[in-house]
């Protein structure tokens, strides 16, 4: 879904948060895709726009001047909404992170519809048939387009409806032409199909996007242990911003022993025991630090903000954390592992994230031949023949 559009709705009241609520559970990226769709389209709506203005003209030609006051405002609001448009499509083109509001455009539809149920009133509540008629048309032909640009938000596109339709009623009852009350019984049964129509589109577009995020989740995190996979990782350290002040640690976890564990109790208990190391991993970990299962026995760790020696006592807690108690596998079975740790720290050791995985890999090979069970960052390179230089050993 990363690559989906998305919007958000920006500072604004209880009441217009009501009405842009998706009537059914969605997550936090599924509701920046629904509020995206209210921007979507915006030709449609200037056309619209359009329409409605040539209809206030004809009124204004056949009906006076009251009518000039809906050709003004219409042009006012086609105004606003290009602009609005035109700002909003350079800015997304020219900041890539930039994510709009959906704020002024729902104001912009609010109105449009206040002022095309208000035209609607006043020319069926007149005795023009030609007027009557081009006003029914546009109506009708504004409905269907309310209905597919704003079905992301079911209260919303229905109040917009509601705006539209309603004042056109109660036009033609002010008429006072009796045959035109036919309408009032028809209503009913209109608005009903409507609100259908709406809400059948709507519940098919959460039912997409909960396939969707089904399907990311997938795709970026492990099955078997809940945290992200190899894949999951590569996505979310390119997300992080590149600049030159940030702090950044990646730490890369082996475990000792495991090879035993699967060869005497089985991949079953080997499966069981990597749940619980990511669990008593995840758990000396901060809410925004990342952890990744790479393959196999192998778990990754990126931190932030966090100075090089804080690394080091947090990599202590791990192999700590990892190998303090055994691990309970089904049936009275119980086994034990270590974990060997390399981490690097971003500036210090390394430029760039491709560098920091190589050095924190080598970090950690280099703790393995050492003795494993032990921890070690990456140093400067002294001589070809000694790259690594050790700054905190675990256990010594």
């Amino acid at each position: 879904m990363d690559s989906s559009p998305r919007a958000r709705l920006g500072p604004g009241s209880s009441v217009l948060r009501w009405f842009l609520e998706p009537a059914g559970e969605v997550d936090q990226a599924g509701r920046a895709f629904l509020h995206a769709q209210l921007l979507a389209s915006p030709v449609a709506a200037i056309m619209g726009s359009f329409c409605a203005l040539i209809v206030a003209s004809v009124a204004l030609l056949r009906g006076g001047s009251i009518y000039g006051l809906f050709v003004v405002s219409e042009l006012a609001l086609m105004v606003w909404r290009s602009v609005e448009w035109r700002r909003r499509a350079k800015r997304m083109i020219r900041e890539s992170s930039y994510v709009p509001s959906v704020n002024a455009s729902v104001l912009i539809s609010f109105l449009w519809c206040a002022q095309q149920g208000a035209l609607a009133f006043a020319i069926m509540s007149g005795d023009d048939l030609t007027l009557m008629v081009l006003s029914a048309t546009l109506v009708m032909a504004m409905i269907g387009p309310i209905c597919a640009r704003n079905y992301a938000a079911p209260r919303f596109a229905f109040t917009l409806v509601l705006m539209c339709d309603l004042p056109f009623v109660a036009g033609a009852l002010a008429s006072g032409e009796p045959w035109l009350r036919v309408i009032v019984p028809i209503t009913p049964p209109f608005l009903f199909g409507v609100m259908q129509i709406i809400t059948t589109f709507h519940r098919s577009m959460l039912l997409t996007l909960a396939v969707q995020a089904k399907a990311f989740r997938l795709a970026r995190y492990d099955t078997l242990t809940g945290v992200l996979n190899r894949y999951g990782m590569d996505h979310a350290l390119a997300q992080i911003p590149t600049n030159n002040n940030r702090q950044m640690a990646l730490i890369s976890i082996d475990l000792d022993g495991f090879k035993q564990v699967n060869d005497k109790h089985g991949h079953g208990a080997g499966d069981m025991l990597l749940a619980q190391v990511a669990k008593r991993v995840g758990e000396q970990l901060r809410t925004d630090d990342l952890l990744a299962r790479m393959g196999g026995d192998e778990l990754m760790v990126v931190v932030r903000n966090m100075a090089p020696d804080r690394v080091g006592r947090l990599a202590d807690r791990l192999i700590v954390a990892i190998s303090r108690h055994a691990y309970e596998l089904g049936e009275g079975t119980v086994a034990r592992v270590s974990a060997s740790i390399g981490f690097a720290c971003l500036p210090e050791d390394a430029a760039n994230t491709v560098d920091l995985r190589l050095r924190a890999d080598r970090a950690l090979y280099a703790a393995k031949r050492a003795g494993k069970g032990i921890g070690q960052r990456y140093g400067t390179l002294a001589a070809a023949s000694a790259p690594l230089s050790p700054v905190r050993t675990i256990g010594q």
